[in-house]
Parts: structure tokens; sequence; C-alpha cells
């Protein structure tokens, strides 16, 4: 009997509510101890102390497997830019996720100087002019999320240098001295391409163990970190350099993160934390403040593991074409009762010369799903050729190469399957527009029949047109002037295409019962006091209804302003 299938869909930070202790993050070349206990089943490894992950190595240079085993790590001078002033701008999240950028780049001997805060603010707000671009339902300097950033680089719509916007342009705007023009943002064109975005995202709650580790390997192989706190410069949790907050609000501000010292005691902090050690932060107060700028948070802060984002594998190799419908990012995720799972995009070639494939990205809630990715020519969603497979590092997202060269057609098919062992609900992300004045997703459009589910690979559904929602996966082209033939036949349209069924929008599948889409009333919404750093409220609720229940889940999402 086949699995059925459920929804339920959950507004979250990031891709999904991941545990620290669920994630492992692939940086280095595993020991054969690690490949054991990983073999464990769930049950085993709860009770088994994690061996080494890493194959021990002689070297302790940055970029070495076991560089995380050091007592203290910084990727101060060499590998992060000088400490910034966010001055009377609410953009600590812009800095912090630029930084993150800015420090790959570094490790990759590529050296940008700073990145546009400014632009990155324009580009994803809607307050100063009516956007022809479908952006973020958010006025301008109003604070921001870290994920902001993921839909920024993953469209194209940027980075781009600070001096080609300079940060005084946002200021001299904010204070009314001037007005800036749509096209002024919109044709600044990015020369940075971003390949993988790592989310680590927690219940609040003191770093464990697992994610100590965890981000120690990112920053010794990729860089700096984008990472959030509960921070006032006069709160009393400060010890001139030292803070550690561990009470109960949530996080207002993103710093990032770019090393640590796990020699750091107690008793540096103004209240005595547990145990040892702390994180060194990068803030955007200037220098004049902390360690020149810098911060040492202790690792029982309550919300510096909460929410993590970082950007690797970059370089200066930005693709002709990016196709994507999720215009904003993955925001909701469906809760599968099947194993397998199918998400698949279709697209219309845009020129009239051949494309070749760069890459494919594609989201992913968490680590060890085995993935499978397809092309398909004609908009066809089952006569396809494999072009990549592997298993997944983290949650964020992923791009993968194509095995062989890949020409696209006309029309056009990306399918990626996702494929899990265990027996729990998997998560798939999924982009969806939010229903109410206040969700960020408002101004996200959803177009049908372009974006499809299954859990076999035969029955698909229409995402736009049952769930009013997009699939993940986007492709990026380089325009190749010779004529190229497609390294894969012709296959029928999707309409005729005789082994595909599409599920009429009416109808239920496999035996569940969908209800309509349902949307909150917008005075359904709780948006409590911005300078709080949150905004609580349901992005949107879709089906599902097994026994005539409507099912969805609420969560906080959170806004970092000062």
């Amino acid at each position: 009997m086949k699995k059925i299938i459920t929804f339920m869909i959950a507004l979250f930070i990031g891709i999904s509510t991941t545990q620290a202790a669920d994630i492992t993050l692939e940086l280095c070349e595993y020991s054969d101890e690690y490949i054991a206990w990983l073999n464990l089943s769930a049950e085993e490894r709860a009770s088994t102390p994690m061996p080494t992950m890493c194959k021990q190595e002689e070297s302790g240079l940055v970029g070495s497997s076991n560089s995380y085993s050091m007592e203290r790590f910084t990727l101060q001078d060499k590998y992060v830019l000088g400490v910034n002033n966010q001055g009377i701008t609410d953009d600590c999240w812009a800095f912090a996720t630029l930084a993150s950028i800015e420090s790959n780049l570094l490790m990759n001997n590529i050296n940008t100087d700073y990145l546009s805060v400014a632009h990155l603010e324009f580009m994803t707000q809607d307050s100063l002019y009516n956007p022809h671009y479908i952006t973020f339902n958010r006025s301008l300097n109003s604070g921001g999320k870290l994920e902001y950033t993921s839909a920024y680089v993953l469209n194209y719509w940027g980075p781009v240098r600070e001096s080609e916007m300079p940060f005084q342009t946002l200021v001299d705007v904010i204070n009314s001295r001037t007005s800036i023009n749509e096209s002024t943002v919109t044709s600044l064109k990015t020369s940075i391409d971003v390949d993988d975005i790592f989310y680590l995202n927690n219940s609040q709650g003191a770093c464990s163990e697992n994610s100590i580790n965890t981000i120690k390997q990112y920053l010794v192989n990729h860089g700096a970190l984008a990472s959030s706190i509960y921070f006032k410069l006069d709160d009393g949790y400060t010890n001139g350099a030292y803070y550690y907050y561990n009470g109960s609000n949530i996080s207002n501000h993103a710093v990032a993160i770019v090393g640590w010292d796990d020699s750091v005691e107690v008793t540096s902090f103004t209240n005595n934390a547990t145990r040892r050690g702390a994180w060194i932060v990068k803030n955007s107060y200037g220098t004049s403040v902390g360690d020149n700028g810098y911060y040492y948070v202790s690792y029982d802060d309550i919300n510096i593991c909460t929410n993590v984002v970082g950007f690797y594998n970059t370089d200066l190799n930005v693709s002709d074409e990016v196709y994507y419908y999720d215009d904003l990012g993955t925001n909701v995720t469906l809760t599968s009762k099947s194993n397998t799972n199918y998400l698949a995009n279709t697209f219309t070639k845009l020129n009239s010369s051949a494309e070749k494939i760069d890459k494919v990205t594609f989201a992913t809630s968490k680590e060890g799903i085995d993935y499978t990715v397809y092309y398909a020519s004609n908009a066809s969603l089952t006569n396809n050729v494999e072009i990549a497979s592997g298993t997944t590092s983290h949650a964020g997202y992923m791009s993968i190469t194509p095995k062989d060269d890949i020409y696209v057609t006309d029309e056009f098919s990306i399918i990626v399957k996702y494929v899990t062992d265990d027996e729990t609900d998997d998560v798939i992300p999924i982009a969806m527009k939010g229903s109410s004045l206040t969700s960020p997703y408002r101004n996200f459009e959803v177009t049908d029949g372009v974006s499809y589910l299954s859990t076999n690979g035969e029955t698909w559904i229409d995402l736009g047109s049952k769930l009013h929602a997009q699939a993940s996966i986007r492709v990026y082209t380089s325009i190749d002037d010779t004529d190229v033939p497609t390294t894969v036949d012709d296959t029928g349209e999707i309409n005729n295409d005789t082994s595909v069924e599409l599920i009429n929008p009416n109808d239920d599948i496999e035996g569940v019962v969908l209800g309509d889409t349902v949307s909150m009333a917008d005075t359904g919404v709780d948006v409590e006091n911005p300078q709080t750093g949150a905004i609580s409220g349901i992005s949107i609720i879709v089906a599902l209804l097994l026994i005539g229940t409507i099912i969805y889940f609420r969560k906080k999402n959170k806004i970092f302003k000062i």
C-alpha cells in the first residue's frame, strides 16, 4: 500500500526547524570511526558518544580538517574585512550576511573589498517606489531577516561592491537628503556567484556541543557566519568585550561569527556562564566599543546558535541566465509521510542561442537526504536523464554541476528526487505567497502549471493551482553562440506525456482529502513591537484535510534591527 502524503505548512526562519543535534556539516573527509557511528540506528547514536568527525591531518592551517579542534581560532585580519558602523540604520542583518560572503571570497583568494549594504537594503524593500521587480514586503530601514540575503544572491540581484553603491547613499536617503530611482538600484548587476547557503536553525537555548563543532568546522573551511543575539549596549549584559545573555528575549541584532576561544573563563561575563568558551564576533557599531568592535559571546548565550546562516563556494563565475519561480526564497515546508518525494519545475528558454546548464541549485530542509537531479527536454516530467546525485550535507541551498554537458531545449524540466531511509516525516522546502498584509512574502506571485510534486514520479500535483506554491529549484545557464545539440532526446509535451498523470486541482491525491486554500484574515496576525526584534504570525495556511481537519503551524519570525 502506498504511503499517504500529507501537507503541513510551517512558517519558519530559514529552511526548517532542524535541531542542532540533527545537523552534521560534511566539511572534511570523514574518519572511519565517524562513518561507523553514522551507520548506527538513531537510538544507538543517541547512546553512543560521537567520535572525531574528520580524519586527522598534521597541518593546523586554515582550511585543514582538524583546525576546529584548536583551543582558539580567528579569521580576523586575514579572512574578514574591518569593522563597520551601521550608524542610524537598522541594517545589522545586512552587515552580518555580507560579512559571511566577503569572508568566503577572501578564503577563495578573491578580494572584492566591502560589499554594498545600501544595495542589499534597497533591493529588499518596496517602500521607496512601486517596484517592477517582486521583492519583500518591507519598509526602508525596518530591520530584516538573515534569509533576505539568500534570495538576494540566488536571484542575482546582488551582491555588488560598496564602491558601486556606497553606504552613505543609504544614510542620505534615510535622512531624506536625497531620493533614489528604482532604475539606479536595479541597473547594478552582480559579479559574484554564491553556490551554497548553510542554515543552522534551533530552538532557543545555549549552544549544544554538536552545534558548536558544526559552527567551528564551517568557520575553518568556509569563513564567517551570520548569527543573531539579543543585544543592547547598555543593558547590563556586557562586561567590556564579553557578552552573555540568558534571559527570555529573543534575538534582535545580527553579528558575524569569525572565530572562537575555548579558554574564556565563566567569570569573564557579568552573569557567570556555566561553561568556558566563547564565540568571537564582529559587530557593526564601529571600533570604539568592545575589543575594537569585536566581542566574545558565551557559548551559553541563549540566542547565538539559534539562527545561523553562511554563504560559501563563492566566485566570480556569474552565469548569463537564471531560471526560478521562488523569487523570495523558500519560506514554508511540506511534511510528507512518504520517504520518496519529487519536486519539479518546467522552464521556457530565454534566448535563441544555445544555453548550457552551469549549475542547478535546490533547497534542502536537512542533512542526510539522498537526492537525484534529472533533466528533461520539452517540459516532460518522466522522460528524463539523471545529471547528478548525492547526499545533502546541511540545511539550506545546495548547487550541483551536471556530470555531462546539458544544453536546454525551448521547454525543459528539472526534477529533484528526495529520498530518506527513516520513517519520520520528510520535510520538503517550497515557496508560498504570504496571505496577510504584514507578510514579507505578500508581494511574491505564484504561477500555475510550472511547479509539481509527486511521491512516485508518475502522479503529479500542480503546486501552483493546488497549494499556491512553487518548487525551490533554480537553473543557471551560460549562452553559447555555437549551435550545440542537446544531450537529451526530445520527449512529448507535458500534457501529452501518457506516462504522466496531472491531478485536477479540484481532485484529491492518493486517498488524502486536500481542502481549499485557507488564508488568515489580516486582523488575525499578531505584530509585536518591532524594537523587540520579533514579528509573530502565520504567513499562510494551506490545506490539508485528513478526516476533515485543517492542520497548520505557527512560528516566530525574527526581524533584526538594532
